[in-house]
């Protein structure tokens, strides 16, 4: 099978995965948010990112080195899976001894039991994540996305009956780690059938080569997360945690769509563009040609949550959360813009340049952290936030686009034009959806989403076969 085959089966399976994965989780936050209150949700944010930038260090950044990496010995393997385990380990240990400074932080003691509790996911995502890896360098993506959906099922069934019968917040946190858990036994199962069963042997000399390349994807890594998290982390302290819980749904409905939709072509991408490192063309061919594609599904929907947010927040969660509602439109043009840049990451990695992606990340941290406290400061609100994210994403965002274009050599020239054509289009679409809406008078929620929707869809129907038939031609020829 060719590369083009093996990477268009990668995405038909990843996006069957995203949308079931997708419902599933989609499911699981509407009915949980009937069950919970905002402060549930807010402390369960704060919670994450503790444990989100820890398991930046999981593995020690070298998961991707893996995949890069076309040559790699059982030796090398079994020793990196010994590590993995380890670092597993002791994060965990680190996580329970920090446990109490973070209750103390956020004058909140619930979060001693319960990170306690999440601390387990390190211990367990290490049992599994090599071969995790391992599926995704060979293209294996049937096997993934099929241990995806079923993990999705399982933490669905869990949380729901958990919430049912009242456990709270416990729901949330019980429900991660039933998902995590169940997915890290599944890979396990297949990859010591499948790949390689690792010998008890560590060997710190084999794996020189990949230090380099794995700190400075765990810097990365961990820096990009607090970049990703400093929001959360600040509102929480500066303004509190029912209003981090009406922001946090809020930035999930807009991550729902960047989330679920951009890793169809980035997980991808990334082995990929790695098997085509020193073809300079065919790199510049397969990254214009995903960015355009991404903005393509990605767009239209952050635009429709735009213009109908108070609907889709009535919807989805039901009354009591109008202050998330408050806060969707300026954050679906953040996640627009977040986007475009975010396929940038594959293309450095493939390179071998995961320095660039750890000093861009630094500068954004730095930026990120640095606006949202003087915002946070002179006026503490959920609103402040949103507006310094946006803010910064026009201006200093835009250096990772010249970043992309020096280091992978892209014309980046096409892919703004398209960029630009498409967000004017999907604007006046969604503009048009609204106000065709308004006019005909509805006000129940789900019938001004359901006839808004097909509004829309019939005018970007007709645009993209109007203006962007080349797009699809192409896919069909490489098919």
């Amino acid at each position: 099978m060719t590369l083009k085959k093996q990477a268009l089966g990668g995405v038909k399976w990843t996006t069957v995965s995203m949308l079931i994965v997708t419902v599933l989780q989609f499911a699981q936050m509407a009915i949980l948010a009937r069950f919970l209150d905002p402060g549930d949700f807010g402390l369960m944010a704060v919670m994450m990112v503790v444990i989100g930038f820890s398991q930046a260090f999981q593995d020690m950044g070298i998961s991707n080195a893996i995949i890069q990496r076309q040559n790699i010995t059982h030796t090398q393997l079994s020793s990196l899976y010994w590590l993995n385990i380890a670092s597993g380990v002791v994060l965990c240990l680190i996580v329970l001894a920090i446990s109490p400074l973070v209750a103390d932080f956020y004058d909140e003691p619930r979060i001693t039991g319960l990170m306690a509790i999440l601390s387990s996911v390190f211990v367990l995502v290490a049992i599994g994540n090599q071969y995790r890896v391992l599926c995704q360098k060979e293209l294996d993506f049937r096997t993934m996305e099929t241990i995806n959906v079923v993990a999705a099922i399982a933490a669905l069934a869990v949380a729901i009956t958990l919430a049912v019968q009242g456990f709270g917040v416990l729901t949330l946190v019980v429900a991660m780690l039933t998902q995590a858990g169940l997915a890290s036994a599944l890979f396990l199962w297949v990859g010591l059938r499948r790949y390689h069963k690792p010998s008890l042997v560590y060997r710190h000399s084999e794996l020189s080569g990949f230090y380099g390349f794995g700190l400075y994807q765990m810097g990365e890594r961990s820096i990009n997360y607090i970049s990703a998290n400093a929001d959360k982390l600040l509102i929480g302290k500066l303004v509190g945690m029912n209003a981090t819980g009406f922001y946090n749904l809020a930035w999930q409905l807009i991550i729902f769509p960047l989330s679920k939709i951009n890793p169809i072509v980035n997980k991808v991408a990334f082995p990929v563009y790695s098997k085509v490192q020193n073809d300079p063309a065919a790199l510049n061919r397969y990254y214009s040609f995903n960015v355009k594609a991404l903005s393509i599904v990605t767009m239209p929907l952050l635009a429709f949550l735009l213009f109908f947010s108070q609907e889709v927040v009535r919807v989805v969660f039901g009354e009591g959360w109008s202050a998330t509602a408050e806060l969707l439109p300026a954050l679906a043009l953040v996640g627009i813009i977040k986007a475009l840049g975010n396929p940038g990451g594959a293309i450095i990695l493939a390179l071998g340049r995961a320095d660039v992606g750890f000093w861009w990340n630094v500068i954004w941290a730095i930026s990120i952290v640095t606006g949202l406290t003087i915002g946070l400061l002179i006026s503490p609100t959920a609103h402040t936030a949103v507006y310094v994210l946006l803010g910064l994403s026009l201006t200093v965002g835009m250096i990772w686009h010249v970043l992309i274009a020096r280091i992978a050599k892209v014309e980046y020239r096409p892919i703004a034009e398209h960029f630009l054509k498409l967000f004017v289009v999907v604007m006046g679409i969604g503009w048009l959806g609204s106000s065709l809406t308004d006019a005909i008078g509805l006000s129940h929620a789900l019938l001004r989403i359901f006839v808004g929707g097909l509004i829309c869809a019939l005018f970007y129907s007709l645009y993209l076969y109007l203006f962007e038939k080349p797009m699809f031609q192409m896919l069909k020829r490489n098919s």
